[in-house]
């Protein structure tokens, strides 16, 4: 996931009809904002916050009851210079 922005992505669960799933993050900048829960053929959908750290963070979603892994990049930071004064 790019470090800039929000981002916002999706999975498709294929279990038994009768099978019923739920999907959970671990992390607090992970949500779940659809598909939480169901049973059978379902989509989970999730957002992730922005990360204006100066590292990489990795967090995990559990859905269905099998981990699902979100790396999101490190921030980048641009700098600019221009001279107050000239001699």
């Amino acid at each position: 996931m790019p470090s800039t922005g929000s981002s916002a992505g999706a999975l498709s669960i294929v279990s038994g009809t009768s099978c019923s799933w739920t999907a959970v993050s671990s992390a607090a900048w992970i949500t779940v904002t659809n598909g939480a829960s169901g049973s059978g053929i379902g989509q989970v959908a999730y957002t992730v916050a922005a990360n204006t750290t100066g590292s990489q963070r990795v967090g995990t979603m559990t859905i269905a009851a099998q981990p699902y892994t979100v790396t999101q990049a490190a921030a980048s930071y641009t700098y600019s210079l221009s001279a107050t004064s000239a001699s």
